[in-house]
């Protein structure tokens, strides 16, 4: 990959990247973050990554490395219990998307980004399987089984 390829995939994929991030992650600067580590190791790999995969190559390590994240926060909250959860969710405008995010926490790392994958970028189950390790079976499964999820969670919202 010539620096001119990195450049045109980083303005291609950066939006793309930090949506899902924000989504997974709630947090602006967390997602910045987790995206541009992204885009450095790209940077660093990138005599091994061919052009035409990169975006994959991108998505799958922004996936790994929120769940990296979302780990060390685990451990950090337990650690410190007395912390405010407030420190670790960002104040949401609206009660809808307020509780659509709250649903979304609820669920296993996995479904929510299966969700996050189909739903908000729009991912066929193929290139989900790719990203996440899973059969494309699997991935039916589990996105089926956290819409149900979020179905139950969202009931008493209306």
């Amino acid at each position: 990959m010539t620096v001119s390829e990195y450049n045109h995939t980083v303005h291609q994929c950066s939006d793309d990247l930090y949506r899902f991030a924000l989504r997974y992650s709630n947090i602006s600067a967390a997602a910045q973050d987790a995206v541009q580590d992204v885009f450095l190791t790209l940077w660093e790999r990138r005599t091994e990554v061919e052009t035409a995969t990169a975006k994959g190559y991108l998505v799958r390590t922004l996936y790994r490395r929120l769940i990296d994240l979302h780990r060390h926060d685990e451990v950090v909250r337990r650690s410190a219990p007395d912390a405010p959860a407030e420190a670790y969710a960002q104040h949401e405008a609206f009660e809808l998307r307020d509780a659509m995010a709250q649903a979304l926490a609820q669920l296993p790392e996995q479904q929510r980004a299966l969700v996050l994958l189909r739903d908000l970028e729009g991912y066929d189950y193929a290139a989900m399987a790719a990203m996440t390790g899973l059969s494309e079976q699997q991935v039916g499964v589990y996105l089926f089984r956290a819409r149900m999820t979020l179905k139950k969670l969202l009931e008493d919202y209306r």
